[in-house]
């Protein structure tokens, strides 16, 4: 009888134990699951907030084509770092841009320092004349074909001559000092071919001196001479002015005369204003009606 107690009793003990640890194993599995379904849930709003933002995701023609066009951009855009680099080197490969794109070009060729480090570079100067759009192409493509050239340091000032030796009025004097690097662990391959690059020029020449003598200029002599002729006449839309032929020139605002063009008319002045350009610089010249 004793016996049946005890087993019992170990038995009740054994299944209480059994009990406990599978409610503690089962709580835990739900506290468990119940993380994986939050983190479901926040995967599907984060996957959901993805397709909202790139609604186009599915369209996986579309990711490759764009995917070939940033291939595309960064063969336009990366820069090749050779394993030597010499004087020799640089020298020919800046004639090369020379010859392909600026021809206007000349320069005294020197090296200043070279540098070994974990990428290693030569200090290049460069100085001589050129023409200043011949100048920005050189600029432009030194700075984006696929050699990897930095410019340290640039210096333009206007290149003066003499008048008798004065073949092009765009020349200008520089002084370049850029870097060529290098690194001898370098996987690129040897070789590369310029880009076809497409770029605007500049506008005009700002070392060109902007204000100047009155020069006579044929071709603007083609027009009404302000200073040979007066005013006969003026409507709130017209003015009627005589030249020195006794010819009647009857012009609106906009339209041209010598060096300039009528601006406007100011009726209660009985006046009409000009913009005239003899010097570079735009002066406003103001003719009245002579009723006299």
């Amino acid at each position: 009888m004793q016996y049946a107690v005890r087993n019992t009793i170990i038995l009740a003990v054994l299944l209480l134990i059994v009990i406990v640890g599978f409610t503690i194993s089962n709580t835990r599995q739900k506290k468990i699951l119940e993380g994986y379904t939050s983190q479901h849930e926040d995967l599907l709003r984060e996957l959901d907030n993805l397709i909202k933002a790139n609604p186009d995701y599915n369209n996986i023609e579309k990711i490759i084509k764009e995917y070939e066009q940033l291939k595309i951009k960064a063969r336009e855009t990366s820069k090749t770092i050779p394993r030597t680099n010499n004087p020799s080197v640089s020298y020919l490969y800046l004639l090369d841009l020379c010859d392909n794109f600026s021809p206007r070009i000349d320069f005294d060729f020197k090296m200043i320092e070279n540098k070994q480090a974990e990428v290693s570079y030569n200090l290049y100067s460069l100085n001589g004349t050129a023409n200043i759009f011949a100048f920005y192409d050189f600029i432009y493509q030194l700075e984006n074909q696929p050699m990897f050239y930095t410019i340290e340091a640039l210096r333009l000032q206007e290149y003066l001559m003499e008048e008798e030796e004065m073949t092009d009025r765009n020349m200008v004097e520089f002084e370049l000092d850029i870097k060529a690097y290098y690194d001898s662990t370098s996987t690129e391959p040897e070789g590369f071919q310029f880009r076809e690059l497409h770029y605007t020029n500049l506008d005009y020449n700002p070392f060109l001196t902007r204000v100047y003598e009155p020069a006579v200029d044929l071709e603007e002599e083609k027009f009404l001479n302000l200073d040979t002729s007066y005013m006969i006449g003026l409507t709130p839309e017209k003015v009627f002015l005589r030249d020195e032929r006794e010819v009647i020139n009857i012009i609106s605002p906009g339209d041209r005369v010598a060096y300039g063009y009528l601006d406007r008319i100011e009726w209660e002045e009985q006046a009409a204003v000009f913009k005239i350009n003899k010097t570079g610089v735009t002066m406003e010249r103001k003719i009245f009606l002579n009723i006299d």
